[in-house]
Parts: C-alpha cells; structure tokens; sequence
C-alpha cells in the first residue's frame, strides 16, 4: 500500500508532462500550418477590397467600406474628409497650437482608467509625444451628393462627422480582371497542355518503370541507374539545348519531308490560331519535353516491385502476354501510386512558367503563369485585381489538391506498412 502511494505521484506526473509534450506538439503544428495558410487568406481578401483599401494602412483583414456623412444644412449628406485638425492646449507649458488629428494618441491608465491624450509633435529633426487637452476639432470635407452644395468644401466642427463601416467584398474584381487580358484562352491553353502531359507522364513512367521492375533483360540495372542519374543534371543545363533543338526541327522536318507544313500557321474553324505542328510556337513544344520524368519512373518501379508476382505468374498461366498484365494487373493494384504521380504531374504542368516563357512569343498560346505575369508587369499597381488574378490561376490547383490529398495520405500509410 506504501509502495503504490510512493509510485502514484510519480505516475500522474509523468502523465502530466506527456499532455504537456503533446499539447506542444500540437501547438507546433498549428503554428506551422497557420503560417502555410495565412498568405493564401490574405491573398483572398486583398482580391476582394477596393483599390484604396488594399494599399490602406493599417491593413485589414476582412473587406469593408467606409462612408462618412456629415451634418450639413439641416440634413446628412455623403462626404470625402480631405483634412481634419485639432486645436489643443499642451499640458507641460500651456501653449495652444493647432495639430493634425491623425497626430493624436490616446493612453488609458492601468490603475485609474483614464484617457489621456498625446500629440506627435516633430521637434529638432525628432518626433515626440507631449499631453495635450484636445480643446476642439475641425473637419474639411467635401459634399459629394447632388444638388447646389455638390463637391463644395467646407470646414466643419469635427463631431459632426458620422462614420458608418460595412462588410463590403467587391466580388467584381474578378470579372473586371479576367476581361484585362485573355484569361478564358489562357485557361484552354493551360488544360490542354496539362491534361496532356498529365496522361502522357503517367503512361511512359507507367511503361517504364513496368519493363524495369518486372521484366527481365540485359543490362536493366545499369539502363536504370543511367536514366536515374538523369536527375542530377539540373534543368538549366539543358534548356538551350532543348530550345535550339524545338527551333531547328520544324525547318528539318520540312527539308525531310519537302513540305512546307511544319513551319506554317494553323487555325481551329478557320479562325482559332492553334500556333504550329512543330517547334516555337505550338502545343508540341509544350507539351512533349514533360512527358517523361525520371522521378515519376524511379516511383512507380519501386511501387511495382513490392507487388506479388504470384499475381503475374497467374496471368501467364492465364495466357497474358508483357501489355495484359500490365494493364489489367499492374495497373489496377497501383491505383494510389498512379494518382499521386498524375497529382504531382498535374500541379507541376499547371505551374509551369519558364519554358513557355522562352518558347513562345505569340499572345494566343501563352498559358496562365505567363499570362499572370504580364499582367503584373501591366497592372502591378492595382493590387487587388493582381490577387484577384492570382486566385483565378491558383483555383484549380486547389481543387486538384483537396482531391488528390487521399492519395497522399494512403500512399504515406501503404509506405510504412511495406517499410
């Protein structure tokens, strides 16, 4: 009875500090995932403000309009406030002076309450805060309703100022950004060239990483370790080569086939400008240097390698040849694998920014990333309708993600099951 009275402080304590390490850890983790999401909900709301309330200091979070009316002639009218000053009387020495009113401060008092006012005052090249007794404030403002005082200014008494605030997201921002520039053919350029290249990575990685890990030749480990190491070489290195080979080959396949097709313009309907069949300028450009990914092939083969092949021996007893198997057996058991790579695939095709960059110089072709870009070079100013445009872009990454997320999660739990 001893003993247990002896062990059972030390057990609750130790309970203690394991609800206060998971407790941190949570905390942790919320911390982290609030700094991943906050720059996305700022992002969203500056798309919904005005002009002058996404610049405005200090910033907000939810968007709101402001309307000031005044007391004028008897009745409420709108107003703009172009100035507002305050006569007050310093407490230190007594002098009464005239000060902006956005200079004034106020300090409540820990213990009494009170609210005492500061003004800024610039003195010697330096701004310092002396008491101050506020004695009266005025308003200039300017009428902005119609009638015989319209956009006449006047000075006014400060409290006669009404300042009435309301929830007002300006939802047309995103019509207004989206007829700036052509979004609408961006977006058809952006599809077509992502789903392409989606479909076509998932089929060569898929093709490859099969003939890796399930069939058996010469040389398979080392074609393997050759095309892994493929990887290493950073993209920078190999884009001018790859440029000037897209540049060169509409003239050579026209020398090889003596036709002038692969260097002629093609329209969709006899109106549509769909660029060219080969090099700058057209689809093939785009979309074939991202069909093939070592990184895709290196982890559908490690995928494919942990499935039975007592399945596959069932399907060549069955009279399945090399294709059958891999598409009615393979493919179906690795339906996670796939569409975490397609996922992957997609995001990467839909941010793709620097090779269409270079490739292309016709507006007709460019897909959203470069068009984002041109439209911050043009509209870089307008802060809101740039976060408007960057939530049009972003929207469908996000739909793909809270989609495909699943498919990471049981891809994670598959790995760690297998080791």
């Amino acid at each position: 009875m001893t003993s247990a009275s002896a062990n059972s402080p030390d057990r609750r304590w130790r309970t203690v500090q394991q609800v206060l390490h998971r407790g941190m850890f949570y905390l942790v983790l919320s911390v982290i995932g609030a700094t991943m999401v906050l720059p996305f909900l700022w992002m969203l709301s500056t798309s919904l403000k005005t002009g002058k309330g996404a610049v405005e200091i200090p910033p907000t979070w939810i968007p709101r309009q402001t309307t000031i009316f005044a007391n004028y002639g008897g009745r409420e009218v709108k107003v703009s406030l172009l100035k507002k000053t305050a006569a007050v009387r310093r407490l230190d020495n007594g002098q009464a002076m005239s000060v902006y009113a956005q200079a004034l401060k106020t300090r409540r008092a820990l213990f009494s309450g009170q609210e005492s006012v500061y003004a800024s005052l610039r003195q010697e090249n330096a701004t310092v805060r002396v008491p101050v007794e506020v004695l009266a404030t005025t308003a200039r403002v300017r009428i902005l309703e119609d009638g015989p005082d319209h956009e006449r200014v006047v000075d006014l008494p400060g409290d006669q100022l009404i300042v009435r605030s309301k929830v007002d997201p300006q939802w047309s921002n995103y019509p207004t950004t989206w007829n700036k520039l052509p979004f609408g053919r961006s977006y058809i350029n952006t599809a077509v060239v992502t789903i392409a290249v989606t479909i076509g990575q998932v089929l060569t990685c898929s093709l490859a990483a099969f003939a890796l890990a399930r069939l058996r030749f010469p040389g398979r480990d080392k074609l393997f370790l050759g095309y892994l190491a493929t990887m290493m070489i950073p993209g920078t290195v190999t884009l001018i080569p790859v440029y000037i080979l897209f540049i060169k080959m509409p003239e050579l396949l026209n020398a090889a086939f003596h036709t002038d097709l692969f260097t002629s313009d093609l329209y969709f309907l006899g109106k549509y400008y769909i660029g060219r069949v080969a090099g700058s300028n057209s689809y093939f450009a785009l979309i074939v240097p991202g069909l093939f990914s070592a990184y895709g092939t290196f982890m559908l083969r490690q995928f494919f390698m942990s499935l039975p092949r007592e399945l596959e021996d069932a399907a060549r007893i069955d009279g399945c040849g090399n294709l059958r198997i891999y598409w009615h057996v393979t493919m179906p058991l690795s339906r996670v694998a796939i569409a975490t790579l397609a996922t992957f695939t997609f995001m990467g095709a839909w941010k793709m920014f620097m090779w269409p960059l270079l490739i292309l110089n016709t507006e007709e072709l460019v897909p959203l990333q470069v068009l984002l870009q041109r439209f911050q070079g043009q509209y870089g100013s307008e802060q809101h309708l740039l976060m408007a445009g960057s939530i049009i872009v972003l929207l469908p990454l996000l739909v793909i993600f809270l989609f495909g997320q699943r498919y990471f999660i049981k891809g994670i739990q598959l790995g760690g099951v297998k080791g």
